[in-house]
């Protein structure tokens, strides 16, 4: 059998079909510096991943705030829509992947951070929950801001259900169930302040841009030809954060 469409759905192996669980989070931009203490980012973000024969557009809406010095907390919602080739469409179940996600980034110095975060999410295939751990390194300044990213997530279907795609050109309709996966994150990205006369201990609002790689390892998807079962996906997107600066940092700073 040819291979199915897959971003958040596997191939045929024989005639074992497999699902992978989608992770938690879409194409998150962010470089290493956490917000000042009390203040607010509000942070657009949209664009698309491509995997083997599928896409998935989307977009997500991040709120940030300074917890204490170096300590950031967020709270995140992402958007996707699942868009399979070759004809095919999802039989009896909506095309749409939504995640709530809470979290939290500690910056050990400037250039270096630390973030993490669960997930809770919904799709063609159930419920899941999807945590997330990575390493932000950037060069922080006030020009241009490059920033890496690198990490691990997992992703734990509960309350699954069977996903059904219709037959596409290859005339076999798909049929799997969800199954815990894990993988894994590379990102490279820049962020571009827009306002470089600010006051001590203020953030200013940014551009940033950024493509990244995540891998899928399927549990219960070994084969004895293909070995461990696994997908690629590259994604890229642009987005924009303005960050609310709080009264008494601005009042406490000269003219």
């Amino acid at each position: 059998m040819r291979r199915l469409p897959a971003a958040l759905l596997l191939l045929f192996v024989g005639c074992s079909p497999y699902v992978h669980s989608p992770p938690g989070r879409t194409f998150p931009l962010e470089s290493s510096k956490a917000l000042y203490p009390r203040e607010t980012g509000i942070q657009f973000e949209g664009g698309g991943t491509a995997g083997a024969d599928v896409g998935v557009p989307g977009f997500s809406l991040r709120v940030r705030h300074g917890i204490v010095k170096q300590l950031d907390g967020s709270a995140e919602f992402n958007f996707s829509s699942i868009r399979p080739d070759d004809s095919r469409e999802f039989v009896g179940a909506s095309q749409f992947l939504m995640t709530g996600r809470i979290g939290l980034k500690y910056a050990i110095i400037d250039h270096v951070a630390i973030t993490g975060g669960v997930a809770v999410g919904g799709w063609a295939g159930g419920a899941f929950v999807s945590p997330d751990l990575s390493l932000i390194v950037a060069y922080e300044n006030p020009k241009a801001v490059p920033f890496f990213t690198g990490g691990g997530w997992t992703s734990h279907p509960f309350n699954d259900k069977a996903v059904r795609l219709s037959a596409g050109e290859s005339g076999d309709p798909f049929f799997g169930v969800p199954v815990l996966t894990w993988g894994w994150t590379a990102s490279a990205g820049l962020r571009i302040p827009l306002v470089h006369d600010l006051p001590p201990h203020s953030t200013s609002p940014s551009l940033l841009f950024g493509m990244s790689f995540r891998g899928a390892i399927f549990d219960e998807g070994y084969d004895s030809i293909y070995g461990v079962r696994r997908e690629l996906y590259i994604a890229g997107s642009v987005g924009f954060e303005y960050v609310v600066t709080p009264k008494r940092t601005r009042s406490a700073t000269p003219n």
